[in-house]
């Protein structure tokens, strides 16, 4: 013990010496310890901020870059985009025109090519009095000697290219006037028919218009063909 208690009740300084000296030695250098650690993870950190922005400064300096050199080529390559837009857009309107042209034509392409087969067809037993054109179909007015040969004269309409098929619509018995009677054939007969085409191609873009407002009429008569 180096102190002892007075007659105040305090105690008393006597003098002595420190048994645990080593003690106030560790606390010391864990105390340096500690603050030598806490300086470390400081500049550890201050570095490791320092190389995050740095390496974001380069980052961003290299994107940057790359922003100036793609625009720069964009620039460069405005003139011919523009033309190949232009050019495409050229090519899509002649397309779309050809495709209307072929659906507006095929009217007339159907007319011409039974037009062709009546010219080819005998007018001894039909007689042709009136055609009628439209986009999908095609209406005929005949006379004929008896029904037989009216069927047989359809049948050979009906096998006109893009016809898809042929029907009788009307049939009736020639009045006995001495003038529509071929060959005077009590028999005769007038007929109406109607030839079915095939429809249009769903790739035409636009509704194929009639040609001539709607279509074509063409009268035939007697000996015609």
């Amino acid at each position: 013990m180096n102190s002892r208690i007075g007659p105040a009740g305090h105690p008393v300084w006597i003098g002595g010496f420190n048994l645990l000296p080593y003690r106030q030695r560790e606390a010391r250098c864990a105390r340096r310890r500690c603050l030598l650690e806490w300086l470390g993870a400081a500049l550890v950190g201050c570095a490791a901020v320092l190389a995050a922005g740095g390496w974001q400064t380069f980052e961003r300096a290299r994107l940057e870059a790359q922003r100036a050199s793609s625009e720069n080529e964009l620039i460069g390559l405005a003139v011919p985009l523009a033309e190949h837009a232009r050019l495409q857009r050229d090519a899509d309107e002649r397309s779309k025109r050809a495709a209307r042209a072929v659906a507006l034509s095929g009217p007339l392409v159907r007319l011409l090519d039974l037009l062709d087969t009546l010219s080819h067809v005998s007018a001894d037993d039909v007689v042709l009095q009136q055609l009628r054109q439209r986009m999908h179909e095609t209406e005929l007015l005949a006379i004929s000697k008896d029904p037989l040969a009216s069927t047989v004269w359809l049948e050979e309409l009906g096998s006109v290219r893009g016809v898809k098929s042929s029907e009788v619509t009307d049939l009736h018995p020639l009045p006995r006037t001495g003038h529509d009677t071929p060959a005077g054939n009590s028999s005769a007969v007038e007929f109406a028919a109607r030839l079915r085409w095939d429809e249009p191609a769903k790739s035409a873009g636009h509704p194929a218009a009639p040609a001539n407002g709607g279509s074509h009429e063409v009268d035939q008569k007697r000996g015609a063909r």
